[in-house]
C-alpha cells in the first residue's frame, strides 16, 4: 500500500509541475512582451510623450470652441426687447404734438427688418445700433414733433439671445444670455446641477453640428475651458458613464468610472490599493489602449508597458492619463506559478501521509 502511495505522489506531483495545468488572472509579462501582435504596437511608457496625436485624443473641447469671442450685448439684433421712454419739455409752442406725460413702452421687439416702431417717429431702424445710438436717432425723428424731446432705450430682454440647458439640472430649458451669464460655467450655475454624491458629471456643447465635451470638475478648475457661448447653443449636463478597468495583481479589481480628465496611471493604481506584494510582477504593468483614443496614423491597437522598479517610469505614471476604456493590467510575477505548484504538492503529500498514517 505505501508503495502504491508513493507512486501516486509522484503522478500527481508530475502532473502539476505544468503551469498551463494551473489557474492564472491573466498573462505573464514575458506572455504580453513577446506575444508579436502585428496589430498591436508594444510602447514603453517613457515614450508616450512623443505619440504622435495623444493630445488631440485627450481634447474633449477643440480650439474652435475657445477661439469664440464673448456675445455683443451692447449692439443691438433681431429679437432684442426694448424699453422706449419718451417725455417732453413743458410748453410745446408751436408745435405740432404735445404729451401730458411720459410715454414709456416696455415690450418693443427689434423686428425680423431690424426696426421698431415709436410713437411720432414711425419705425426707427434699430439692428446694429447700441442703444445710445438709437436714443440719438429716435430724437432726431421726434425734434420736429414734440418740444425738446426726451427719449431713454435700454435693452430689457431678447426672444434671440438664449441657449438652451437640458439634463441633470434644476431649472433646464431656455435660458437667456446676459453680460453676467454668458459663459459656460456661469449658465451651469444659473441653471442649478442636481447633483449625487459622488458622482461625475460631464458638460457637453452642441453648436452648428459640432459637440465639445469637458468633465465638470476640469471646467470649474481650468479657466481655459469655461467658454463664451453663443446664442443657440444646446448645453447638456449628464453623469459621467466613462471608465477604465484594472484588473490582475492589484489589491482591488474593479471597472472604475473615469473621474476626470487628467486621471493620471499612477491615480489608478493607488486607488486599487497598489499592486499585490505576493503575486505582482512590479515591471509588467500594462496599459491596453483601443487605436482610436490613440488616433494614430494606423489605428493600431497599443500597449503601454511601465516598470515599477525603474524609477524613470513611476514619474512617467504620474503625468500618463487614462483614457475611457483603458484596461490596466498588472501581471502576476512567474515565482506566483511556483508557489502554486509548491502548495499542490504539499497538499498531496500531506494526503499521502495521512493515508498512510490511517493504514
Amino acid at each position: 500500500m505505501k508503495r502504491l502511495m508513493r507512486t501516486m505522489l509522484v503522478a500527481l506531483s508530475v502532473g502539476l509541475l505544468g503551469a498551463c495545468a494551473l489557474p492564472r488572472g491573466g498573462p505573464s509579462t514575458s506572455e504580453v512582451v513577446e506575444s508579436n501582435q502585428t496589430q498591436i504596437q508594444l510602447v514603453p511608457i517613457t515614450q508616450w510623450q512623443a505619440e504622435a496625436g495623444a493630445a488631440d485624443a485627450m481634447s474633449r473641447l477643440p480650439d474652435t470652441f475657445r477661439a469664440v469671442g464673448s456675445t455683443d450685448f451692447q449692439t443691438l439684433r433681431t429679437g432684442d426687447i426694448l424699453s422706449v421712454t419718451i417725455s417732453e419739455a413743458s410748453g410745446n409752442g408751436s408745435f405740432p404734438q404735445t404729451i401730458a406725460s411720459p410715454i414709456t413702452m416696455d415690450s418693443v421687439e427689434v423686428a425680423s427688418d431690424g426696426a421698431i416702431t415709436v410713437p411720432f417717429a414711425g419705425r426707427v431702424q434699430a439692428e446694429g445700433m447700441t442703444t445710445a445710438e438709437l436714443t440719438t436717432a429716435i430724437r432726431r425723428r421726434l425734434v420736429r414733433q414734440l418740444y425738446g424731446p426726451q427719449v431713454f432705450v435700454s435693452r430689457t430682454g431678447s426672444t434671440s439671445r438664449s441657449v438652451t440647458v437640458t439634463g441633470d439640472v434644476v431649472e433646464g430649458g431656455a435660458l437667456e444670455l446676459t453680460p453676467q451669464t454668458s459663459s459656460l460655467s456661469a449658465v451651469i450655475g444659473a441653471a442649478g446641477l442636481v447633483r449625487e454624491e459622488g458622482a461625475e458629471y460631464v458638460v457637453e456643447v452642441h453648436r452648428n453640428g459640432a459637440t465639445a465635451e469637458v468633465g465638470l470638475n476640469t471646467l470649474y478648475s481650468d479657466p481655459t475651458y469655461d467658454i463664451a457661448l453663443m446664442p443657440g447653443d444646446v448645453i447638456s449636463l449628464r453623469r459621467d458613464s466613462r471608465f477604465y478597468i484594472i484588473m490582475g495583481a492589484v489589491g482591488e479589481a474593479a471597472r472604475v468610472p473615469l473621474p476626470r480628465n487628467d486621471y493620471m496611471l499612477m491615480d489608478a493604481l493607488g486607488s486599487a490599493r497598489g499592486l499585490e506584494d505576493a503575486t505582482a510582477d512590479p515591471t509588467g504593468v500594462f496599459v491596453f489602449r483601443r487605436g482610436a483614443n490613440v488616433a494614430n496614423a494606423t489605428g493600431q491597437d497599443v500597449i503601454y508597458r511601465m516598470n515599477m522598479s525603474d524609477p524613470s517610469n513611476i514619474f512617467a505614471a504620474t503625468s500618463f492619463p487614462l483614457l475611457p476604456g483603458d484596461i490596466v493590467y498588472v501581471s502576476f510575477a512567474p515565482f506566483n506559478q511556483t508557489q502554486k505548484v509548491l502548495r499542490a504538492i504539499s497538499g498531496v503529500s500531506s494526503l499521502a501521509s495521512s493515508a498512510t498514517r490511517i493504514r
